[in-house]
């Protein structure tokens, strides 16, 4: 565990001689985001069944606790945030001079010294704060809590600060200072649970009872605070969720794990994957998390941007290294404390927690538990439809005593309104046949949930829009190129995405009936790719001739028709343009070709994964035959560190879990490159819109081979 002091961990600097620190000025928290008033009280504990762990001459454990609530009224005398003692405590500590301490005890707070609590039943949330921090420095946490209806239970960890004030006028220091080695962090952590769980128990026994919910109690702390959570949780079943606010795990999870909701939040710089020992804590211990669970981090944040010593800091002209400012830290802060604590207490699903916020950019989903497609980077909604086709003058290529083939497809549209239920990606039964196989230790329905951005059976809005047909890879669902497809919809065009039967892992139908991979069973040699790629042209061109023909038809300009695939759905772009002149323009996403091209005069383009660091030569050398067959207009474009996996959402999916699959750019990178790729490449030979992005690379990770 690495916690130090604010200095030795922030690198604080401090204008002695500015305005601010002359002047004294009124210091404020963040302002409470709810529309209920709050109030607080002070509560002295004293567990009598236990010696304190840090003055084993003290037989008890005495604790000061301040809850927050909801209030009948806004009027009277404001919480105190700081004795002076404490403010003394913290300024020395810090080693902070030129400010007298006295200012931390004029900071302005919202919530009203023992006010009549409104209410009865509320939801509870635990707070843990830092280590050698006061309870105080999570006050603007506690209050935007109760603001919104929760009763907050701020427990100051006695000894483990660097003051606690008890009612007597006694202060205590900070006893547990000194010598930090890994079991002095751990018996930290064990007995803050400890601690809680007496809390907890006083609580209920108390005249406090009736305003708490005892079947809905979360935990939330900083620092040491955070990583006392997740052992609170397991010694104690009353508390059904929790989150670890930037703190370092020293107290791994035993194989048992955890099956409660549990959220870690800290900052990019020190808990993105990969990054140190830290963040290898949190990756421990998140392998043992067996429910719900999120793994976010913040952009530009420290240590104390997720509390008031941030906040408050920042206004004394304090530089902890944040680039994100204080006031937005805790606003970030509290947005997803609240939202995690509002889904998994009260049973309101929160949309903040299952992918990225344009509201909040600095916020990053570094893995999940229920899988997320990006957002479309259009300006319009978008809505989607399953549709069901059978063509009866074919029996099935794959199932010869099917005497037709029939295939579900997708589509994808602008939509005239962003509300209602959203598209769901796959059913449960299409989703455990995907999982099967791939080692990911989670439930076979999981990809059943993911979140995506498409409205189920929206009103279309527009009418004579381009077609965009796109083919999956060999194996995979058509679902797996959603996230294209969305993306595609939100900048006006309408998309086909093609489940091409019992060539995919599984396929659910109207009514329940399910096609597994009736190809899989059969050799794969070089007449099978090719009989595939054949196929699937003969499947487009189906399609096309369906959709031109039904009600769809108003929202679709026949004269202006595109494809795209992956993999063998980019390789048969190629023999379906040949065989249909209808597409006027194609690509071919990382799909090695098996059909050798006799010549096409059309637009086309090569995107896929670059093998060398410089160079895309050696190239794949079918690729290299049929680029000499094409005489239209053309390019090839290779996207260094991605693999074949990276342009669909099985590599979002491969990150999101934290599996790797050998690439070394990013899938949610990838994505971005293959959606700006694709819709130039549309934009400009479907629209007519010139696009200087296929003239030039866009992006540092794109080379063009040719």
């Amino acid at each position: 565990m690495r916690i130090r002091s604010l200095m030795a961990t922030t690198a604080v600097t401090l204008a002695l001689t500015s305005p601010a620190a002359s002047a004294e000025p009124a210091l404020t928290l963040a302002k409470p985001t709810g529309d209920r008033p709050v109030g607080t009280t002070a509560l002295h504990l004293e567990d009598t069944a236990r010696a304190d762990p840090w003055v084993p001459s003290v037989p008890y454990r005495e604790l000061m606790v301040s809850l927050f609530y909801p209030a009948a009224s806004a009027t009277g005398p404001k919480k105190q945030f700081m004795s002076e003692a404490e403010a003394k405590a913290v300024f020395d500590e810090a080693g902070i001079e030129g400010i007298p301490p006295s200012v931390l005890t004029t900071v302005h707070t919202d919530a009203v010294v023992d006010a009549r609590p409104a209410g009865r039943g509320l939801p509870a949330v635990v707070l843990s704060p830092g280590f050698k921090r006061p309870r105080a420095e999570l006050t603007s946490l506690s209050e935007d809590l109760a603001s919104h209806g929760y009763l907050v239970v701020l427990v100051d960890h006695t000894y483990e600060n660097v003051a606690t004030t008890f009612p007597d006028g006694r202060v205590t220091g900070c006893a547990a200072c000194g010598s930090y080695s890994t079991e002095f962090w751990q018996k930290l952590q064990r007995g803050r649970a400890k601690d809680v769980s007496f809390v907890l128990d006083s609580l209920t026994r108390s005249k406090w009872a009736p305003l708490l919910d005892a079947s809905r109690i979360g935990m939330a702390g900083h620092s040491v605070g955070g990583t006392s959570t997740v052992n609170a949780m397991v010694t104690d079943a009353r508390i059904k969720a929790g989150i670890d606010l930037d703190g370092t795990q020293s107290d791994p999870l035993l194989a048992s794990g955890l099956d409660r909701p549990f959220l870690f939040f800290g900052r990019q710089s020190l808990y993105a994957p990969g990054t140190g020992v830290e963040s290898k804590s949190w990756e421990d211990d998140w392998n043992q998390l067996k429910g719900w669970k999120r793994w976010l981090t913040a952009a530009g944040m420290v240590h104390p941007s997720f509390t008031d010593i941030g906040l408050v800091g920042e206004q004394l002209g304090i530089d902890f290294g944040a680039t994100t400012p204080a006031v937005r830290g805790q606003a970030i802060t509290a947005a997803y404390v609240r939202a995690f604590f509002d889904q998994h207490l009260r049973g309101r699903p929160q949309p903040l927690l299952d992918q990225p916020s344009a509201r909040y950019p600095e916020v990053a989903v570094a893995r999940t538990s229920t899988p997320y497609l990006p957002a479309p980077t259009g300006d319009r909604p978008v809505g989607s439809a399953a549709v069901y086709l059978k063509d009866t003058s074919r029996p099935d290529p794959w199932v010869p005593s099917v005497p037709y083939r029939e295939l579900m497809v997708s589509l994808f549209y602008p939509a005239a309104s962003a509300e209602g239920p959203k598209t769901p990606y796959l059913t449960p039964e299409e989703s455990a046949a995907l999982l099967r196989g791939s080692g990911l230790d989670v439930p076979p329905d999981t990809l059943a949930g993911t979140v995506t951005n498409s409205v189920d059976g929206a009103r279309p809005a527009g009418r004579g829009l381009p077609l965009i047909v796109l083919s999956p890879g060999y194996t995979k669902p058509r679902a797996t190129l959603s996230a294209l497809a969305e993306d595609l919809a939100s900048h006006g065009y309408a998309v086909a995405l093609i489940g091409h039967t019992y060539e995919n892992a599984g396929q659910s139908f109207p009514g329940g009936r399910f096609a597994g991979c009736a190809s899989c069973e059969l050799p794969h040699d070089e007449a099978f790719w090719q009989k595939l790629e054949q196929g699937r042209a003969v499947d487009v061109s189906f399609v096309l001739n369906s959709l031109t023909r039904s009600k769809w038809a108003p929202l679709i300009d026949r004269s202006r028709i595109g494809m795209a695939g992956h993999s063998i759905g980019g390789a048969s772009t190629l023999p379906a343009m040949v065989a249909d002149s209808r597409i006027k323009a194609g690509m071919n996403i990382d799909g090695t070709t098996h059909v050798p091209l006799t010549g096409l005069s059309r637009p086309f383009m090569f995107l896929g994964h670059q093998l060398g660091e410089t160079a895309c030569v050696p190239g794949d050398p079918t690729w290299e035959r049929d680029w000499a067959q094409l005489t239209g207009w053309r390019r090839w474009a290779g996207v260094r560190g991605a693999q074949h996996a990276s342009f669909t959402d099985v590599g979002l999916f491969g990150d999101e879990f934290g599996v790797g699959y050998g690439a070394k750019t990013t899938a949610l990178r990838t994505q971005e490159i293959t959606r700006t790729y694709v819709t130039a490449f549309f934009d400009q030979h479907l629209r007519g819109e010139p696009r200087p992005v296929l003239d030039r690379p866009g992006y540092p990770k794109i080379t063009f081979c040719h």
